[in-house]
């Protein structure tokens, strides 16, 4: 019979004047009035015309310019290249990792120990914790990391044991990683800089088998069998646990308007 796990939650004026003398024709009148009158027409056309081509090459810079702008919105100038160790597609339900600075914690075997070890920047307060008692078949409390201004993580680490455990002696069961903020056309082109600017940090020291500026497109080319996805962004690999009541494994979430991912949450039961 499969045990009930207790787990905390996650959570844009023309002017011309024609003199003549008083004695003149009224035929040399009319000649002069035509001739003006033409030559008025054509500098009128002349200025037509150069208003017109003005007005097609500010609106082909001005198209240019707006062009540039979406390319620059949906920029990653962000090369990938996982650690290796990861796996080698991006939903490795067998090999459930991620690396910080390098190093590889491993879903179901890392501890949280091992995490403050390898340097993870948690919350100050919630290292107040890691001595705290965890019976078996519980989930410790939620642990947080903050990357930069944009990335974050967040850690539950699980006692599958037969006795009790300290937290910081309990194995990871979750990671997830989330950015505040993907990149978008209509925001200003500042913005999209800065985003773009903080997933590159954010890659410096944080990498999955997958890339931060994933699209759902890309996941689904290299991992094409999903076990659930929905009109909202979502797209799951999951697996039934052996032991506890649940599933496990990937759970996608990506921007409903650029498909890129914002949220990835991986987790673990045995």
């Amino acid at each position: 019979m499969k045990k009930i796990l207790l787990a905390a939650s996650i959570a844009a004026a023309l002017g011309l004047t024609a003199c003549g003398s008083s004695d003149s024709s009224s035929s040399s009148e009319e000649t002069t009035a035509a001739t003006v009158e033409q030559t008025a027409a054509i500098e009128t056309d002349e200025i037509a015309t150069e208003a017109v081509e003005e007005t097609a090459e500010t609106t082909t810079d001005t198209e240019t310019e707006s062009d540039t702008e979406s390319e620059a919105a949906t920029e990653t100038p962000i090369e990938f290249t996982p650690v290796e160790g990861l796996g080698e597609t991006y939903v490795d339900l067998s090999n459930r990792s991620f690396a910080y600075e390098g190093k590889i914690y491993k879903l179901g075997e890392a501890t949280l120990q091992d995490l403050i070890d390898g340097g993870l920047p948690f919350n100050e307060n919630d290292l107040n914790n890691i001595d705290n008692n965890v019976n078996k078949n519980y989930e410790t409390s939620r642990y947080d990391a903050l990357i930069n201004n944009y990335n974050s993580l967040q850690f539950t680490f699980i006692n599958t044991t037969d006795g009790n455990l300290s937290e910081k002696e309990c194995i990871l069961s979750t990671v997830r990683w989330y950015t505040l903020y993907v990149p978008h056309d209509d925001y200003q082109e500042s913005l999209n800089e800065e985003i773009n600017d903080n997933l590159a940090d954010c890659a410096k020291h944080l990498c999955f088998a997958f890339p931060l500026t994933l699209t759902k497109d890309q996941l689904l080319e290299n991992s094409p069998e999903p076990t659930e996805q929905d009109d909202y962004g979502n797209v799951k690999y999951r697996v039934d646990s052996e032991v506890y009541m649940g599933s496990s494994g990937y759970n996608f979430q990506f921007d409903k308007d650029t498909d890129q991912l914002k949220d990835v949450s991986i987790t673990w039961l045995p």
